[in-house]
């Protein structure tokens, strides 16, 4: 076979490559976009959303996250037309030594560092929210989140300097073990913190399921918790899956569209599940939020004075739960569920 035979045989194959990566990539932000409004629609719907940091915090973050997915997107789109077009005349030169397309892959990698980075930090902050902001459970985060971080810049540093330098080498050109190597430096710590912060949430949920059940019952209202738990255990195991079929892929195990398929699809899978948790916020059916108001979070503040004074002068209190979530949940508890006076000795 001739060597321009091999050539468009060559062109033919990235062609094929750019179809797959930009088919999953649309189906995959298509999604997104679709969570993303629905949590716009329900964090603005919500009565005093500016009045709550969190909210506020959360909205913002997940915005960012969103609009770096479009320019990640806008430069996903505007390589595969490179390539596209470097298939229709194979004579335009090596889309891998273009300055241009050296910038796309640079910007675009430096995007999906810092979109992994932030998604590790959204998913160790429900954990701290869940463990009642312990300080050695913020300490133990910080670090993983702290080697995350590092671990992406050494990650990413490492993807641009052969991009600019003499002796260029496309990353295609690395060998199956070399390139999966290199996945683990960013891989490694990111599955890590994620492992940990969903562990940390099932460890929990299994401390308080008695907790739970003691305080809401067996009605329909825990059975909801419980379920709501599980699908937020379940959906940082789906994120680990992820991250190990990535893996998995840079090893090229797979066959070839997987890693270019599974490189496309994590970038925009990092921007649903902290999207995700925010709708499940928002619509209180968080069970971090039940908790906040039901079992780890309860705060007490003093009523008002009822019922005759006691001896000594001192009036009895009640003290009621902080209702800031449960308020406007759909779910309505009774107010004496929650209630102490303070001649009552049995605890909640």
């Amino acid at each position: 076979m001739s060597t321009n035979a091999l050539d468009v045989a060559e062109y033919y194959f990235q062609y094929k490559l750019t179809v797959y990566d930009n088919l999953f990539v649309g189906i995959v932000y298509g999604v997104y976009i679709v969570l993303y409004a629905t949590s716009v629609h329900i964090l603005l719907g919500k009565p005093g959303f500016t009045s709550s940091p969190p909210r506020v915090f959360m909205f913002g973050i997940t915005t960012f996250m969103f609009l770096l997915g479009i320019i990640a997107l806008v430069l996903e789109t505007a390589l595969g037309f490179q390539q596209m077009q470097l298939f229709l005349d194979p004579t335009a030169g090596n889309i891998w030594s273009s300055n241009r397309t050296n910038v796309i892959i640079a910007v675009g990698a430096t995007i999906t560092r810092l979109m992994y980075i932030l998604s590790d930090i959204i998913c160790a902050w429900r954990a701290v929210v869940l463990w009642n902001r312990d300080k050695r459970v913020i300490a133990i985060l910080l670090l993983f989140i702290l080697g995350t971080t590092a671990a992406a810049g050494c990650d990413l540093g490492l993807s641009l300097v052969p991009l600019f330098s003499p002796s260029h080498r496309s990353i295609q050109d690395e060998s199956n073990v070399k390139l999966g190597e290199r996945a683990l430096i960013m891989v490694g710590p990111t599955l890590a913190t994620n492992m940990l912060s969903t562990g940390l949430i099932t460890w929990k949920a299994w401390q308080h399921r008695t907790s739970v059940r003691k305080h809401l019952g067996e009605g329909s209202v825990s059975v909801r918790v419980e379920r709501v738990f599980a699908l937020l255990i379940e959906s940082g195991f789906v994120y680990c899956c992820l991250w190990i079929l990535y893996l998995i892929s840079a090893f090229r195990v797979m066959p070839e569209p997987g890693f270019t398929v599974m490189d496309a699809v994590l970038l925009f899978a990092s921007g649903l599940y902290p999207t995700l948790i925010v709708i499940l916020v928002c619509m209180q059916k968080s069970p971090v939020e039940y908790y906040s108001t039901y079992s780890t979070g309860m705060q007490f503040t003093s009523g008002p004075a009822v019922g005759p004074p006691r001896a000594g002068g001192m009036p009895r209190h009640v003290y009621t739960i902080r209702r800031e979530y449960a308020s406007d949940s759909d779910t309505q508890v009774p107010s004496t569920m929650f209630m102490k006076t303070s001649d009552e000795e049995k605890s909640l």
